[in-house]
């Protein structure tokens, strides 16, 4: 088990303040002057919060390097879909996915059980 440090505690609630599901709520089939729609710049903009988050994450030495680049092509491909004019919802789902494996690997994710069998266990 890894030790706990402030800069973990810190991107684990910067990661959990972040709330994904309200990226959504924008007015559908509204564009931006470049083109871009509001939905799609909404997903680029959870993203680039979750990729900041890795990059902290490996800063901390919270993850492995393979990790790091597990977690990135994550997100390239995610961000390739966004570009593309993906289905958003689906994109967020899969923002959040890969928001909650970040945690899991750093240690910080959601735990099931009460611990009476000896320990809690990652929930993903």
């Amino acid at each position: 088990m890894r030790n706990f440090t402030p800069k973990i505690i810190a991107i684990a609630s910067l990661l959990a303040a972040v709330p994904l599901s309200s990226a959504y709520a924008v007015h559908r089939h509204r564009a931006e002057p470049g083109g871009m729609s509001v939905e799609a710049r909404a997903v680029l903009d959870q993203l680039q919060g979750v990729k900041q988050g890795i990059v902290e994450a490996m800063d901390a030495k919270a993850i492995t390097p393979q990790q790091e680049h597990d977690l990135m092509m994550q997100a390239a491909s995610i961000h390739r879909s966004a570009t593309g004019g993906g289905a958003y919802q689906s994109l967020l789902g899969q923002i959040e996915k890969l928001d909650q494996q970040l945690q899991v690997d750093t240690g910080g994710g959601t735990y099931m059980g009460d611990g009476s069998d000896g320990g809690y266990y990652p929930n993903g």
